[in-house]
């Protein structure tokens, strides 16, 4: 069977066309977007911004039939709602038009205009009526502000008006300078900002409000596999000595994982921790494998026997992709 990825990257010229306006601006968000065009990977990898045949030929060696498209990285908190969904809207349009080009291969997962919040319910409604939409893309902290905050509930409503995938992914470790040495920010940043990203979804009854929505944590889900029994310890510890909640009976069957990551060992490590049947396939194109998609692809293969290997790189993500092209109507605002 072939595969489905549901983690991939695109920046479409639409989106890098707004970023190149707000690059001409001072202060903070003009500093991410000409760090964006300046990135020392981004503009060095075609298939980051353009090259969808090449891209295509890496799929079809690799065994790859859909990926989702989702943004990655150097989110832009624009503090003007305008100019911030202006960001959002050519991202998702731009991605949107590459499903139009070649609707057997690829899909959408939605960007939101976060952190204004009327604005992203707007967007959360009318994303769902562009072609390929898949669900959508949350940033594991929004700026400095926590996935689980209270003030994001009405978007979360809006989003699961409708079932369909989160996929979560870190937007740069957000404890300013920690971790700015020896590439720690993305080698290491990044996974702690999946666990924390996980855990703040099973402990604040965010997935119970919301059950529409199939919450996707990248990268194995961090660190949780190695820290999980740790973690379960912990809430249970201080649930008998301080009177807390006790977490620890949170079920982690509420939750997907994607294998992005550099290592079998790893991925068997995540076996024999996490939920049986919850582990999906993702590759974090192309910021992992630039060149060679059959990695990551081979790796589940080479790791499992073939009845797991194809529920994990297609079985149990094929759902979600093959709901109708056909745009829905959205929901009008209350």
């Amino acid at each position: 069977m072939p595969a489905h990825d549901v983690h991939a990257h695109y920046y479409p010229p639409e989106y890098v066309d707004v970023v190149r306006e707000v690059a001409t601006e001072d202060g903070r968000s003009g500093d991410v977007a000409r760090a964006f065009l300046q990135h020392r990977i981004i503009t060095k990898v075609p298939t980051f911004l353009g090259a969808l045949d090449d891209r295509l030929r890496l799929m079809d060696a690799a065994g790859i039939e859909l990926q989702a498209l989702s943004f990655a990285s150097l989110n832009i908190w624009h503090p003007d709602a305008t100019t911030r969904s202006r960001l959002v809207q050519a991202f998702n349009d731009g991605c949107a038009a590459v499903v139009a080009r070649d609707p057997d291969r690829f899909r959408l997962l939605a960007s939101l205009p976060l952190p204004h919040v009327d604005e992203a319910v707007a967007e959360a409604r009318r994303a769902r009526t562009l072609p390929g939409f898949a669900g959508y893309s949350i940033p594991t902290h929004i700026d400095t502000v926590p996935i689980d905050a209270e003030q994001w509930q009405p978007v979360y409503a809006a989003m699961a008006e409708s079932p369909a995938l989160v996929i979560t992914h870190p937007d740069g470790f957000c404890v300013p300078g920690a971790l700015a040495d020896h590439g720690m920010e993305w080698a290491i940043g990044a996974p702690f900002e999946d666990t924390i990203a996980a855990v703040r979804l099973l402990a604040s009854g965010l997935l119970d409000k919301h059950p529409a929505l199939t919450w996707v944590i990248p990268h194995l889900g961090g660190t949780l596999p190695f820290l999980l029994h740790r973690l379960l310890w912990r809430w249970k510890l201080e649930a008998e000595l301080l009177g807390t909640d006790d977490h620890a009976a949170t079920s982690l069957e509420r939750l997907l994982f994607e294998t992005a990551n550099c290592s079998p060992h790893t991925l068997r490590l995540a076996l024999e921790v996490l939920p049986a049947g919850r582990i999906v396939f993702g590759t974090d194109y192309p910021f992992v494998d630039p060149a060679d998609l059959a990695r990551p692809v081979q790796l589940v293969r080479d790791a499992l026997d073939n009845t797991e290997a194809e529920a994990i790189l297609s079985g149990r993500i094929a759902p979600f992709f093959s709901r109708s092209l056909t745009p829905s109507t959205p929901k009008a605002a209350s």
